[in-house]
């Protein structure tokens, strides 16, 4: 037995007329007369004595007819109540993020997101830029939190600035660099370097390289490290200096030192990629919140 064959029953017994039903349905009236039938069938008793004249409930049918609306209304309750609850408790929200550049200014979204959605669920994901793009575009992250990507790596997807960070480097508190106010990239590029693994952060590289004005052969690099925190503890010891943006120094703390650049050219913009064709309503709550903090600068 279906709800369907309920309702067919309930508008026939309502209207006592199977044409009548048949409009109030937006059915034709043979099927409409096929599904009494089978609700007969299944019930194993006559619901309605009809003849070219009329149609009347049978004792059953008046029993059976109570029974039906008590169940379809309990059915469109429970409808009702299901589609209460899963907008009240939204799927878990996937967000990939870069730890580093996105210390300044992932707690405040964070906190703005779920001021919006109460109860909202949210896991960040900590992975490299190509990751990132790769589970956004396949659909695994809803969006990311990350320096905006070449152009060329964008298809299908949007980027909405957060935050324009100058550049720099850190270097440990030893290093003649420590006591300057800037540097100037000449200075830095004859310099030991501490870097990202190229074969996870590439874009890192040609990054460095276009700050420098050095190309990625000759950077003189005396250390690679796979994530931000190896890398400034490489830093303090002495291993080099990194080329960095200023939204690194919530994580240094004062075991580096963070000198600018004298240019203030080859900005990082920290923001959110999302899917072009994405209407979510909670991804478009998260970039709201994100871009909630203020224009970029």
């Amino acid at each position: 037995m279906e709800l369907r064959h309920l309702r067919y029953f309930i508008a026939v017994a309502e209207e006592l007329n199977f044409s009548r039903a048949a409009e109030r349905l937006h059915v034709s009236q043979p099927p409409l007369s096929r599904q009494i039938r089978d609700l007969e069938a299944e019930l194993k008793v006559k619901l309605l004595d009809r003849d070219r004249q009329s149609v009347r409930l049978t004792q059953a049918g008046k029993a059976v007819l109570v029974r039906a609306r008590k169940l379809v209304h309990d059915a469109g309750s429970l409808l009702a109540e299901a589609r209460m609850i899963d907008e009240e408790s939204p799927e878990e929200l996937q967000i990939g993020y870069a730890p580093s550049p996105t210390a300044a200014v992932i707690s405040d979204i964070l906190a703005r997101y779920h001021e919006r959605f109460p109860g909202a669920c949210v896991t960040l994901h900590d992975l490299s830029n190509r990751e990132m793009l790769a589970r956004v575009r396949a659909k695994k992250l809803h969006a990311a939190l990350t320096v905006r990507p070449p152009s060329g790596q964008m298809r299908g997807l949007q980027f909405e600035a957060i935050r324009r960070h100058p550049p720099g480097i850190i270097c440990s508190s030893q290093s003649p660099l420590a006591r300057q106010r800037a540097v100037l990239p000449s200075e830095v590029g004859a310099s030991k370097l501490v870097v990202y693994r190229a074969k996870e952060f590439p874009e890192y590289h040609a990054w460095v390289s276009k700050v420098l004005g050095v190309s990625k052969t000759r950077l003189a690099v005396g250390e690679e490290c796979n994530d931000v925190m190896s890398l400034i503890a490489a830093v303090q010891a002495g291993r080099g200096v990194a080329v960095v943006g200023d939204f690194i120094t919530p994580m240094t703390g004062d075991r580096v030192r963070f000198v600018p650049f004298v240019s203030g050219a080859h900005f990082l913009e920290v923001g959110l990629i999302y899917r072009k064709s994405d209407h979510d309503n909670r991804v478009k709550g998260f970039l709201a919140a994100s871009l909630a903090g203020g224009q970029p600068k």
